[in-house]
């Protein structure tokens, strides 16, 4: 299935350290879906943390975030507390959000191949709708373009 603005998002359940989280327990807010390869890596801390920072703004449009990597609940919680993120990382550790996102892919690095998480984000509307979408997202600057784009719902 491939994912596309307009569409429904897929139905997913996950669990956070706050609780199990699920598309169905998220409508009435906008949801900002951000998937990433891997709890404290550079790339990763620099994107959450930028989230983090600014948290308020998305609050402030009604907009929740939450972070999806195939990380365990207890290296999500470690990294949260270490970096002081106020927001849900979902744990996907059977990989099923990733698959139904389609951000589980072949990546290769050095010349090996390997699967892994493409770092995306999904703006998904308070009624289920995907209304963008960003792959093969490049760090800098991502959180103020996704802000920007939900002052457009």
């Amino acid at each position: 299935m491939t994912l596309e603005i307009g569409k429904k998002a897929p139905a997913f359940k996950g669990q956070t350290a706050e609780g199990p989280v699920s598309l169905n327990s998220l409508k009435g807010s906008n949801i900002v879906l951000y998937f990433y390869p891997k709890d404290d890596t550079p790339g990763c801390t620099m994107e959450a943390c930028a989230f983090r920072d600014t948290l308020p703004r998305f609050k402030k449009m009604n907009a929740r975030v939450f972070g999806v990597s195939k990380d365990s609940l207890a290296k999500h919680e470690k990294f949260a507390k270490k970096y002081e993120l106020p927001f849900p990382l979902i744990s996907d550790e059977d990989g099923s959000i990733c698959e139904s996102f389609g951000v589980w892919v072949e990546k290769s690095m050095y010349g090996r191949k390997y699967m892994g998480i493409e770092r995306a984000t999904y703006l998904i509307d308070k009624t289920g709708i995907i209304r963008n979408i960003w792959r093969k997202v490049k760090v800098p600057g991502h959180a103020e373009d996704v802000l920007k784009s939900i002052k457009n719902l």
